[in-house]
């Protein structure tokens, strides 16, 4: 069994020592975060550890989980490595899907072992995440030391562990960013049009959860370019005017992203070959042009 300390620890870290504690992996030593309190709150949730407050209560550990917000893990690796304690042979890692495991090199200096391991998995809801997290992909990176303990570690857990090349980490982030909380947000622009519509939320959301829970399905199930529909799909230019001239005046800044993401659509169209040459021009017409910017106000 390892011994674990987790810094940082907010949903990820705790449903991962959740985890790890209830099947034995690992013995939770402490949780260190930056107030007693949210750390306890943690100890809590995985009924395991010592809430601490300060890097000086840390001992040496086979693993350290760094799993505070991306722009904290180079100032905790320097906690680490400026702590005292002797970290050579220990496992130090963290689960940024953005950053590189060698974020953490000042500990790699004293001889541990670094590695990055990203959950492809929505965290937000804590008891869900972690009730449902087998065969959540793990996108993995760092020294082969490290890796060689971590992969079993998440496979045991129900995780599905694959490597990634750390040159293209940002790449896969932003790809990762795109499918889960761009949705989100093209969403919340959508319950914006819906009231601007005249619906209720309640209404629009009703509305809005069968056609995205089918779309979604019909992307994994056919594949993007036979999933797609609509009117660019047809090629009725007529309506991809209507709605960029009514989000114009509606909001600039919402067109030019209706235009962007109407250029993407059109490529699948094509893919697919329903369109004629006439079709295609006009589409193009209205979607490669940016518009005028007329109104940056809030919605």
């Amino acid at each position: 069994m390892y011994t674990l300390h987790i810094i940082g620890a907010g949903h990820v870290g705790q449903v991962l020592g959740k985890h790890w504690v209830t099947q034995g992996q690992v013995h939770l030593k402490t949780v260190l975060n930056r107030s007693q309190a949210s750390a306890q709150t943690a100890v809590d949730f995985m009924q395991a550890g010592q809430a601490i407050s300060h890097a000086q209560h840390l001992t040496p550990a086979d693993l350290v989980l760094v799993a505070c917000p991306d722009d904290q893990l180079a100032n905790c690796a320097d906690l680490l490595a400026q702590c005292g304690v002797d970290w050579a042979g220990t496992v130090v890692f963290h689960c940024s899907g953005a950053l590189a495991a060698d974020v953490l090199q000042p500990v790699q200096a004293q001889g541990a072992a670094i590695a990055s391991v990203h959950p492809v998995k929505s965290f937000a809801d804590q008891q869900a995440a972690y009730e449902n997290f087998a065969g959540t992909f793990c996108g993995m990176e760092g020294d082969a030391a490290a890796l060689a303990v971590l992969e079993p570690l998440f496979k045991a857990i129900g995780g599905e562990p694959f490597r990634l090349n750390a040159a293209h980490k940002t790449l896969y982030h932003a790809a990762s960013v795109m499918a889960c909380n761009y949705v989100v947000a093209l969403q919340a622009l959508s319950l914006k049009l819906l009231a601007q519509a005249g619906l209720e939320q309640a209404q629009a959301q009703a509305l809005l959860q069968p056609l995205v829970t089918e779309t979604v399905h019909n992307v994994f199930q056919y594949g993007p370019t036979q999933a797609l529909t609509g009117p660019i799909a047809r090629g009725d230019s007529k309506v991809v005017a209507q709605q960029l001239q009514a989000l114009q005046h509606w909001h600039a800044p919402t067109a030019q992203l209706y235009q962007l993401l109407g250029q993407e659509a059109l490529q699948l169209a094509q893919a697919r070959g329903d369109l004629d040459v006439e079709q295609i021009e006009k589409l193009q017409a209205w979607l490669n042009p940016p518009l005028a910017r007329h109104d940056t106000s809030p919605r």
